[in-house]
């Protein structure tokens, strides 16, 4: 897996605490404030078009954002691999492996140059009561998904 670790400068942070704050669901109800507080636990990772992110059975531990480009999330189907979704600026994956640190259930690549927002347990519970907030928006994020999923399944039943 090639990509680069960086810091966030200080302009990268006051950018995107407006940016995060008014587009991301797992930041809904958070201050600028306290969105600067986990970004400055968090880390800036970039990768290369058709660099692998995450992949599908690896051990997951982190929740990614996506500041740049787009990303694909796909998984092994019975026969082939199937493309579940695309993803592009404020959008979110690796949730559930920041929830429970198992195994990744998709694996994500990007399509083309991305930036993303690496976040940790450490990075969201360093103030419990942004933790709880956060956590509570990625129950929502993950409820909408399910119900959109149980809505394919039973359209293909």
């Amino acid at each position: 897996m090639s990509w680069v670790r960086e810091p966030f400068t200080f302009q990268d942070t006051q950018r995107l605490l407006f940016k995060l704050a008014e587009r991301v669901k797992a930041f809904q109800g958070l201050s600028p404030a306290e969105i600067g507080e986990v970004l400055a636990r968090a880390e800036k990772c970039s990768f290369a078009p058709a660099t692998t992110i995450v992949k599908e059975g690896s051990a997951g531990a982190y929740m990614y954002i996506i500041i740049e480009g787009e990303a694909a999330v796909a998984k092994k189907g019975r026969r082939e691999e199937v493309e579940l979704a695309r993803l592009g600026p404020t959008d979110s994956f690796g949730e559930m492996a920041l929830a429970d640190n198992e195994m990744r259930s998709a694996s994500v690549t990007a399509l083309t140059a991305c930036v993303l927002v690496r976040l940790d347990d450490k990075s969201i519970n360093s103030r419990p009561e942004i933790g709880l907030k956060i956590y509570r928006n990625i129950s929502r994020v993950l409820s909408a998904r399910l119900r959109l999923a149980d809505e394919a399944l039973a359209w293909r039943l």
